[in-house]
C-alpha cells in the first residue's frame, strides 16, 4: 500500500522536506515556556535543550566545522563511537540559551540550503556520510529522518503534538518500511514460513510487508506488496497495526513496545520479537 502522503524522491523535494523540519525544530525552540528547556526527553540523557543542541551541531557537522575537543566520557548514556562524536556537538553547546541555539539553527539552516540549492547541484555528488560514502541526497535524506525524530522528541517532551504527516514523516516511515526485511529476518530472527505486515493508521498511512524465506541456510526477508506475480510457499502471516506516532517512537528506539498501543493479528511471539526489532536508529 503506498504511503499516504507520499514520500519525497526527487533532491529538491527532500531538501525542502528537510528544511521544513528544521523549521519545526526552530519554532518549537523559539516558543518554549518557562521550565521547558529542562525538560527530559525520550532521548536518554537529553532535555529539551540538549535536542536543540544537537540539531544544531549535526547541521555544524555536516557543514565541516571540527569535532569539539571536550570531554564526555561521563555520561552513561555514550555508549559507542557513533554517539560519542555527536554527544560533543551537544557538549559543546551546553550553558547556551535556547534563543541562543535556535538562531544557530535558523543560520545554519540558510547555510545548508544555499549549498544544497546552489546552481548545478543535483544530489549525485558524492560525500561522507557519518556511516561512510554515499550521496548528498542521500545525506539530507538521512538528515531529514534524524531532525524529524528528533522535532518528535521535543514535540513529546513539550506536550505538542503534530508533524506526523509532513513529507519529512513520509521519508521517515519509507526508510523503515525499506528496511522491514532485514529488520524482521535477521534482528527479530524470525524464522522461515512467515510473514509480518506494519500496517500504518495513520496520520501519514501506509502498509509495508516482509516474509522470511530460507536461502542456503539463511533466513532472508523478501519484501511484500511490490506487485511480483511469482507464486511463493504459504506463510502464516502477523499483522502489527499501529499509529504513525507509535511506529515511529518504535524505530526510534524511544519507547518500551509495552508502553505503546500496538494491535497484534497473529502470531503473538513473532510481534515479541519483531517490535523491539523496529530499532532504526543507531
Amino acid at each position: 500500500m503506498p504511503l499516504h502522503p507520499p514520500s519525497p524522491t526527487e533532491f529538491a523535494e527532500v531538501v525542502e522536506a528537510w528544511a521544513q523540519t528544521v523549521r519545526s525544530v526552530a519554532d518549537l525552540g523559539r516558543t518554549l515556556r518557562p521550565g521547558d528547556a529542562e525538560r527530559p526527553t525520550d532521548c536518554p540523557g537529553w532535555t529539551v535543550l540538549d535536542q536543540l543542541a544537537h540539531v544544531a551541531g549535526a547541521e555544524a557537522m555536516v557543514a565541516g566545522d571540527p569535532e569539539p575537543d571536550v570531554d564526555v566520557s561521563g555520561y552513561d548514556h555514550v555508549h559507542h563511537a557513533f554517539a560519542e562524536r555527536h554527544e560533543r556537538f551537544v557538549e559543546a553547546r551546553r550553558g547556551r540559551t535556547p534563543e541562543d541555539l535556535v538562531d544557530e539553527i535558523d543560520w545554519r539552516l540558510e547555510e545548508r540550503l544555499a549549498a544544497y540549492r546552489a546552481e548545478g547541484v543535483t544530489g549525485e555528488e558524492p560525500v561522507t556520510s557519518p556511516f561512510g560514502p554515499t550521496t548528498l541526497a542521500d545525506l539530507v535524506a538521512l538528515r531529514t529522518f534524524d531532525v524529524w525524530m528528533h522535532e518528535q522528541d521535543l514535540r513529546e517532551a513539550l506536550e505538542r503534538p503534530g508533524g506526523l504527516d509532513t513529507p519529512a514523516a513520509a521519508l521517515s516511515v519509507a526508510r523503515l518500511f525499506a528496511a522491514l526485511p532485514r529488520l524482521v529476518a535477521r534482528d527479530a530472527a524470525v524464522p522461515p514460513g512467515n510473514a509480518v505486515v506494519l500496517d500504518l493508521t495513520g496520520p501519514t498511512v501506509g502498509r509495508a510487508g516482509a516474509r522470511v524465506e530460507e536461502h542456503d541456510g539463511r533466513a532472508v526477508g523478501v519484501p511484500l506488496f511490490t506487485g511480483d506475480a511469482e507464486e511463493h510457499p504459504d506463510v502464516v502471516t502477523t499483522t502489527l497495526s499501529v499509529s504513525t506516532r507509535v511506529a515511529m517512537r518504535l524505530a526510534g528506539g524511544r519507547r518500551d513496545p509495552a508502553d505503546l498501543p500496538v494491535t497484534v493479528h497473529g502470531d503473538d511471539d513473532v510481534a515479541a520479537r519483531v517490535l523491539p526489532a523496529l530499532a532504526v536508529t543507531p
